[in-house]
Parts: structure tokens; sequence; C-alpha cells
């Protein structure tokens, strides 16, 4: 592992898991990173698909340089090598749990004793890309974070309040119509405790770290 990605996983797991050994009597469970209203949009391509095929569009800035799709044609579960998801959940982290969604395939990684979870999604199937999140996702966020270049892609970064009990999500436009995106949420020891989206972030800039190497980049 390169020195620059070693970096990527100790922040992450200072935000998500650290001091995670017990719970806190009286904290609400956290909710699961795919049951957030910032999880990818999950209309069909042809209720949120503008009248001749246009894209970007509901606002969404275009994908310059696009990653080919073939780097999506993996399981989502496997996105993430063991390494690194043992970086942010510890030795004993649980195996992935993939799901199938109307949006694309995901996984899940949950850990039941601390609370910390994230999910990774591979955004394949609405063939709308960013556009479907600022059509659909944008107007229910109590948080919206536009960030014009992530590492040569747009991305957004969204959650459905700013409770620290509800998961944080960011999504990568890879191209026009496809997207990677990640939800987190934080173990009960760390929530309230600095900005619940700071985790997501560094979490997707490993798995577009990952996605680029897959495409010789």
């Amino acid at each position: 592992m390169s020195r620059g990605r070693g970096a990527v996983l100790v922040g992450v797991v200072v935000l998500l898991v650290a001091g995670c050994s017990g719970t806190s009597d009286g904290v609400a469970s956290p909710v699961s990173p795919s049951s957030d209203v910032s999880q990818p949009v999950s209309s069909s391509s042809s209720e949120s698909q503008l009248p001749g095929g246009q894209l970007p569009h509901s606002g969404a800035p275009a994908v310059s340089d696009p990653l080919p799709e073939s780097v999506l044609a993996i399981d989502p579960c496997e996105v993430l090598t063991r390494d690194q998801v043992e970086e942010m959940l510890g030795d004993d982290a649980p195996e992935g749990q993939r799901n199938d969604l109307k949006t694309g395939p995901s996984c899940d990684w949950q850990d039941p004793k601390s609370g910390a979870g994230f999910s990774v999604y591979l955004g394949t199937e609405t063939r709308q890309g960013l556009s479907g999140y600022y059509q659909s996702t944008k107007p229910q966020a109590g948080i919206w974070r536009e960030m014009p270049e992530f590492h040569g892609f747009p991305a957004v970064v969204s959650s459905a309040d700013e409770s620290p009990y509800t998961s944080c999500h960011m999504a990568v436009g890879l191209a026009d119509e496809y997207t990677i995106s990640v939800g987190v949420t934080l173990s009960r020891d760390r929530m309230g405790k600095g900005d619940k989206c700071e985790p997501v972030q560094k979490m997707a800039e490993l798995l577009v770290e990952n996605l680029k190497e897959r495409a010789g980049r």
C-alpha cells in the first residue's frame, strides 16, 4: 500500500471507528448508510430522464474525463480490499453483504458492536449519473455540498439532515451516465464529535483511487 493511501486510511479509522469499544446509554442507534435519503436515487431512467435523453441535467456538472464503465464490472464487495476494510472497521470487520438495487449493485459492511458501518454503491442502472442525485436527492437533503473537482471528477456530499445519528453519503460522477458512491455511519462513540461527513470524503477518495488503478491511470 502506498504512503498516500495509508494516510487516507488512517484518517478514516480515526473518524469512523475510533473509541468504538463500548456504547453509551441513551444514545440512539445509528441508521444504516443504505437507509438514508442520501442513498442513490431509485427512480427508473424512464421516470427521471429528460426528453431526448439529454445529460447532464437538473444542474449537474458534466464529467470531462470519464473513467471507462468497465471499471465498475466488479462485485461491489471487492471494490475495497480486505486490508482496507479492516483498516476502517478493525481486524474483526464483518464480510460485506451484497445487495442488488434498482440503481445498481451495492455492498454493506456493518459493525454491530460499535454501530459503525459503510456501504458502497455502483450506480450503473438508471443511466442518469449525478443528474439523478441533483434531480431527486438534492431537494430532500438537509446537507448538500457540491465538490466540482474531486480527484478529477465532480461529486456531491449529502445527508438527510444535520443530525449526528444519520449517515452521510458521497456520490462521484465517473461519467455523465454512472457513479460510484459511498454512505458512512459513525460509531456511537464518534457521533456528534466533528464533521460527520468528513470520513465519507476520505472513503470516496480511496474508492476513486482504486478504480483509477483498475483503469490504468
